[in-house]
């Protein structure tokens, strides 16, 4: 008898635990990183994949970084064959989907940076969304190049590029 209560309240714990554990976690960031720029650069790009798995559309108003003076969201659209940065003052990130800033697409402008930045190393980058949830990651910089440009993802392959 004992057995069987113990097996109740196990599995409604675990039932009650779930709902909470999901709300918690509406948005998640995955493979944030920063494109390595020159030295003296006076602006870098930030690209990350931002996960939704609420049931609402989320959107991205605002980030910011210590280690850059300001962040501003930004999309690259072609225009008469030009590519053009556009500021957006929202990402949205649809239900139960994804959104991912990428080279040639969404991407964060980080601007005016408080030290050089090289490949290795890393900044601490904060999303604001709607809803007024935040999120804080590590952006890893990441040497990028020119042959990847816009939808390469080869990482491994670019030691031919220089």
């Amino acid at each position: 008898m004992m057995m069987k209560r113990l097996w109740t309240l196990i599995l409604l714990g675990l039932a009650a635990g779930l709902p909470v554990a999901m709300a918690a976690e509406p948005l998640t960031v995955e493979d944030a990183w920063i494109r390595e720029a020159p030295p003296g650069a006076p602006m870098l790009a930030g690209y990350l994949t931002l996960s939704n798995h609420s049931d609402e559309p989320r959107a991205l108003v605002r980030a910011d970084s210590p280690a850059f003076g300001m962040v501003e969201l930004h999309r690259t659209v072609l225009e008469d064959g030009m590519a053009r940065m556009v500021p957006q003052k929202r990402i949205q990130i649809p239900a139960g989907g994804q959104t991912q800033l990428k080279p040639g697409d969404y991407h964060l402008m980080l601007m005016k940076p408080q030290k050089p930045l090289k490949a290795g190393d890393s900044a601490a980058l904060t999303l604001y969304f709607e809803d007024g949830s935040e999120l804080t990651v590590e952006a890893e910089v990441r040497r990028v190049g020119m042959g990847d440009m816009p939808h390469g993802h080869s990482h491994g392959d670019e030691t031919h590029h220089h």
